[in-house]
This record gives C-alpha cells, sequence and structure tokens, in this order.
C-alpha cells in the first residue's frame, strides 16, 4: 500500500472516530433529557395530587361547619377537624412541591388558597360554629370562599397541566433526536465508505470489487449495531425513568403487583399499572396497554397513563376517567385499552369500568374464579364513546384480579390462556395475599416463553 491510501484511511479513521465521538456525547445529552423530563412528569403528577386533595380537604371543613350549624350535632364536626388538621400539611407540602417544579405562576395562586382558608376560618366557620341558629348570610359568605378556594385549585391544576404537555413535548422533542443522531450515524458511514472506494480506485478493477464488498459489509455491521446500542440505549433509559409505583397501603385490602418483561428484554413494552390512594380505605387502581413495542409505544403509554390520571383528578368514578382520558387521546396513533377500578375498602365494594382490556378475574371464597363482564371500545379509537359502570359486592377474603393481555396469550391460545389464568387465581387464592401476583404469573409464564409484557394487580378484601 503507498501512501496516498494509507493517508487516505486514516483521514477516515480520524473522521468515524470524530462522528462516533460526536454521537455519544449527542447521545448522553438526549438521555439526560430524557431522564429529567419523565422525573418531571412525576413530580407534576404528584403536585396535582396534592392540590385536589387539598379542595377535597376545604370541602370536609364547610361540609362540617355546615351540618353543625344546621343539626348542632358535635359528630358533624367530625370532617370539619379532620380538614383543618389535613388542611396546613397538604398546602405547605405542595408549595414545596411547586417550588423545586419552578412553577412561578402557580404560587400566588396557592397563598391565595391560603389566605382564603384563613378568612374562612375566622370569618365563617369560628362564628358558626359559636352562634346558635341558622346564619344563612355567612352561609353564603362562606360558599363565596370556598368557590374562590376551588378556583385557584383550578387555576394551580390549569398550570400544571401546562407544564405537563411543555414537559412531554421536550421528552418527544428527544425521541425525536435519537433518530437524527442515528440517521447523521448513517451518513457519515456512507460518505467516509464512498471516500474509502474512491481513494481506492486506483488499485484495479477487481481489488475494488473485492474492497468495496468488505466495505459494504462492514457499513452494514456498523449500522445494525449503531441502530441496536441506540434502541438499547433508549429503552433502558424509559426503564429507569418510568419505573412502575411502589403500592400504597390501604386498610381493609391487601395489594400485590408484578411486571414481567417479554422475553429477551429488547423491546420496550406499553403495559402500565398504577394505584391511586384516595383515603385511608379508597383507591383507584388503573391498568392499561398501547398496542406495539418500541419508544413509539412507551410514549402512546405515557400520554395514556397520563390521560387517566387527569381523569381521575376530576371525578375519581371509573367510567368519568375513561370517558374524559378517551376524550384527551382521540384519533391516536396507538390503540390502548385500559380498565380502571374503584375500590371502597371498608365496605368491601369495587366498581369498574373497561375500554377494550381483558376482563378482570373474580374468585370468592367457596367459588371458582370467574372473568367478570366488560365492553366499550378501547381509548381514543371513537371520540364519542360511552363506558359502562359495573358495581360488584365482594364477601371478605374475595380477590380481584386484574391483568395485560400477556397474561393470557403465552399460550398463543386466548380461550386456553384464560382457563390456566383461572386455575392460576384459584391456586393463588389460597396462599398468602401480598404474593398473589407473583404466584399468578409463576404458575401462567413458567411454561411458556412469554412474547408480550405482563402486568398483574391483586386487591384481596380482608
Amino acid at each position: 500500500m503507498n501512501n496516498r491510501p494509507r493517508r487516505a484511511l486514516q483521514w477516515t479513521l480520524v473522521f468515524l472516530l470524530a462522528v462516533v465521538a460526536l454521537l455519544l456525547a449527542g447521545g448522553l445529552k438526549v438521555r439526560a433529557v430524557v431522564a429529567t423530563s419523565f422525573q418531571d412528569a412525576e413530580r407534576i403528577r404528584a403536585a396535582r395530587l396534592l392540590e385536589a386533595e387539598a379542595v377535597k380537604q376545604q370541602l370536609d371543613e364547610e361540609t362540617g361547619v355546615r351540618g353543625y350549624s344546621a343539626a348542632r350535632d358535635p359528630v358533624l364536626l367530625q370532617p370539619y377537624f379532620s380538614g383543618r388538621t389535613k388542611l396546613p400539611k397538604t398546602l405547605s407540602e405542595l408549595e414545596g412541591r411547586l417550588a423545586r417544579l419552578s412553577v412561578e405562576q402557580a404560587m400566588p395562586l396557592l397563598r391565595d388558597q391560603v389566605e382564603t382558608n384563613r378568612r374562612w376560618l375566622r370569618t365563617i366557620a369560628f362564628p358558626l360554629i359559636v352562634r346558635k341558629g341558622t346564619h344563612k348570610l355567612l352561609e353564603l359568605r362562606g360558599k363565596v370562599l370556598v368557590d374562590r378556594f376551588r378556583d385557584d385549585g383550578a387555576a394551580i391544576d390549569a398550570v400544571l397541566s401546562r407544564r405537563s404537555s411543555a414537559v412531554d413535548a421536550r421528552a418527544q422533542a428527544s425521541v425525536a433526536a435519537v433518530g437524527i443522531f442515528a440517521l447523521l450515524a448513517i451518513l457519515a458511514v456512507v460518505l467516509a465508505a464512498t471516500f474509502f472506494v474512491i481513494q481506492q480506485y486506483g488499485l484495479g478493477q477487481r481489488l475494488q470489487r473485492e474492497h468495496a464488498r468488505a466495505v459494504e459489509s462492514r457499513r452494514k455491521s456498523a449500522e445494525l449495531r449503531v441502530a441496536y446500542e441506540a434502541e438499547k440505549r433508549t429503552a433502558d433509559t424509559f426503564r429507569e425513568a418510568l419505573a412502575l409505583p411502589a403500592l400504597p397501603a390501604l386498610a381493609t385490602v391487601t395489594l400485590s403487583a408484578t411486571y414481567e418483561a417479554a422475553s429477551g428484554g429488547e423491546d420496550i413494552g406499553g403495559d402500565w399499572y398504577d394505584v391511586l390512594e384516595l383515603s385511608e380505605s379508597r383507591g383507584l387502581l388503573t391498568i392499561g396497554d398501547a398496542a406495539g413495542h418500541g419508544i413509539d409505544a412507551m410514549v402512546a403509554m405515557q400520554k395514556a397513563r397520563q390521560a387517566v390520571i387527569a381523569g381521575a383528578l376530576v371525578d375519581p368514578r371509573p367510567d368519568a376517567v375513561l370517558r374524559r382520558a378517551n376524550s384527551l387521546l382521540a384519533n391516536g396513533p396507538r390503540m390502548v385499552t385500559a380498565l380502571v377500578v374503584l375500590i371502597e375498602g371498608r365496605d368491601r365494594r369495587f366498581c369498574y369500568a373497561s375500554a377494550g382490556h381483558p376482563p378482570p378475574v373474580f374468585i370468592e371464597p367457596g367459588k371458582r374464579a370467574r372473568l367478570l363482564d366488560v365492553g366499550a371500545l378501547p381509548l381514543g379509537l371513537a371520540a364519542e364513546t360511552s363506558y359502562q359502570l359495573r358495581t360488584v359486592q365482594a364477601q371478605p377474603g374475595a380477590m380481584l384480579v386484574l391483568y395485560t393481555d400477556g397474561a393470557i396469550e403465552c399460550s398463543h391460545d386466548v380461550p386456553a390462556g384464560e382457563a390456566q389464568l383461572l386455575e392460576a387465581v384459584e391456586a393463588a387464592a389460597g396462599g398468602p395475599a401480598s404474593e398473589a401476583a407473583n404466584s399468578i404469573n409463576a404458575a401462567i409464564a413458567g411454561a411458556y416463553r412469554n412474547a408480550d409484557d405482563i402486568a398483574i394487580l391483586t386487591v384481596r378484601f380482608d
């Protein structure tokens, strides 16, 4: 090899090293942006839940005072004392979260909420508790202050919703940047290979043909490696940023959950579950699945998950949650199924609504496990879809099992998969409630190589 092709080869290697260094730096930057975006999304979600809880506690205070003013029964003041105890702590925690999020527009609204609650306590609650008889004028003034408190809460939620949209947009832009970096890598490899081939032309036609085939083979291998590594890095980043939440402790019920990725683990799926603690023994359970795998499925899942949570903040009834989420996801790029369950632990009762999701399994002591009735289209297919609310009264020791379709598709035979799932639920019903989800998953997935993600969430009524 003479000096000219050697220099060409050296310059080509220098160029490729520069491209690799640039892509590595860009990939790390994109990874950091994606992780920050999803951390902000979780913080916004927590702040919105706190705001909803603050409004509920203010309404509890008003309800207790109005009831006591009308009946003069001290028992009716219990909601008032509960709200008065919890509300300052809730508002203080909300202030800290808003400060960490740097949501300056919401801070005056929060301060107005604090001052409005103080005025309500000083000018409305205390006089109504002390004075006897009805005081319509005071109650009317109290309603004005409570409405102001709620309006401030709605304005804070709107500010957080806009910030959430901005966070989603930033995450989407980061995902687009991953594609751009991959395209630049391909273009750089093609340009380097072309330049090298031109420099080697003088070595002869036969050597040129052999050399071209070798370069083409290396180019394809490099493309596959770059694409695989980019997808794997992005998948790892999403998995870390979207780790499924820990289960809260609800009185009178025991929760368990498990999540198992598809065999191989190269692709990221769209399965999720959430448990929102509404009160000591009241919780909202959601589970869903965005069709497909990869980054697009994960982004669609995150949008659906946030839409369901947004619906729950407005009205926790499962049918209302799905209607609101469906309106937010109308004409979406992917089909998303979801199931929402509202648990009333002390009454051992639950109600649920489904958007095209596999039916939940319910088992009571001394009875066989059965699939509950479901219906309605998946989210985002039709803007005016209605969702039926169904209510079930449970016996002590009953268990409800929610799952994604990977749990019944391991054998590639859905009826057989459903039968296997029912058997697994019956076997797990006799074991520890905290291990029910893991027991069911071990029974249905142990003999097969699961081609889809599996999420299982169980509720045992103590």
